[in-house]
């Protein structure tokens, strides 16, 4: 099925319905504009040349994660999709699918950067695993990515080459990815199949109104997203476009919209916490704000904010012993989340 002026009504018949006032102005000044073109330019060149670096100096160390195969999916032929099968896979052997949709603000990085995870999945909780990719921003905007991932995860639902159970389908992202993986789920053809979500640090937010504040750490740290935030809207929405359409911002998707499932995972220093946990009481029906806390779980909807931690902690190395706690407390985590979304 197409993800083309289709897939793009859904999104804005229902943004009409729930906005109570016009989208807001974001119109930026000439020189804004020239600034926040250079520095994605600029920081997309940075971060490629890192990665390709590290990958070589590492890549001893990082076979081990390394998938069971790629894919080009004839939908969207040049993305590269990562594959990666439980050890051992038995011949006829039915799997729970997870489908991965990594971050990086729209604009950066590509699904190599979640290999770690995805093995983990795959090797030591028996999920098949799907790395799916997506054209970046700013040469691609909305609805671009979301039309990629959508395709992309149809055609990952249609392929018999996967040894899958398709009465338990995840999709799961990480920051942006959580944005693109709340956006598909509403899709024909992705919705209905889908059985839970599992949206990790995701913006869901980008109409303004329930934005949070900056949250800086006990340690004085800043928040991840205060310098760059404003620089990844930028590259992702065009000018002019509906902030209200839920493909766009997941937090106006009505209930029936999304899979009955999903798990919002936040962490307690990114102001995307914010928006993250207004969104999980709304699809839950929670209006009294003494009936939860840091941790809950009603009517399908799971919320955690995980204490102490920063936007992309799942993702960012410490040194010595930090980065062994820090490993240690992620796979707890993705182990409980792995034993939640069995059930």
């Amino acid at each position: 099925m197409s993800t083309t002026t289709a897939d793009t009504a859904v999104g804005s018949t229902e943004a009409a319905g729930l906005a109570s006032k016009p989208p807001p102005s974001k119109s930026l000044s000439l020189f804004t504009r020239f600034r926040f073109w250079t520095k994605i330019w600029l920081f997309k060149s940075a971060v490629v040349a890192t990665f390709k670096v590290m990958r070589f100096v590492q890549a001893s160390k990082l076979k081990p994660f390394l998938p069971t195969y790629t894919k080009h999916y004839p939908v969207r032929p040049m993305l590269e999709n990562r594959v990666f099968l439980p050890p051992n896979a038995k011949s006829g052997g039915k799997y729970p699918l997870l489908i991965v949709v990594h971050g990086g603000g729209f604009a950066l990085l590509d699904p190599t950067v979640d290999d770690e995870l995805n093995s983990y999945f795959a090797n030591k909780q028996g999920f098949v695993v799907v790395a799916v990719n997506y054209r970046k921003a700013p040469s691609y905007a909305f609805p671009d990515p979301v039309h990629d991932v959508a395709e992309i995860t149809r055609a990952v639902l249609a392929d018999q080459e996967l040894p899958v159970d398709y009465s338990n389908v995840v999709l799961a992202g990480f920051s942006a990815g959580g944005n693109l993986a709340l956006a598909v789920a509403q899709l024909p053809g992705i919705k209905e199949k889908v059985r839970s979500l599992l949206p990790v640090v995701p913006v869901v937010d980008f109409s303004g109104i329930y934005k949070g504040e900056f949250r800086t750490t006990k340690e004085g740290k800043p928040d991840v997203l205060k310098d760059n935030g404003a620089l990844f809207t930028w590259a992702y929405i065009k000018e002019g476009e509906d902030r209200y359409d839920p493909l766009l911002s997941p937090i106006y998707a009505g209930r029936d919209k999304l899979p009955q499932r999903i798990w919002f995972i936040c962490a307690e220093y990114d102001y995307l916490c914010h928006e993250g946990e207004i969104m999980a009481k709304e699809l839950a029906g929670i209006e009294d704000e003494n009936e939860t806390g840091p941790e809950w779980e009603k009517n399908g909807i799971r919320f955690r904010m995980v204490p102490d931690v920063q936007h992309g902690w799942t993702h960012m190395a410490k040194s010595g012993d930090a980065e062994v706690q820090r490993k240690k407390e992620v796979e707890e985590l993705y182990k409980e989340c792995a034993d939640w979304l069995r059930k």
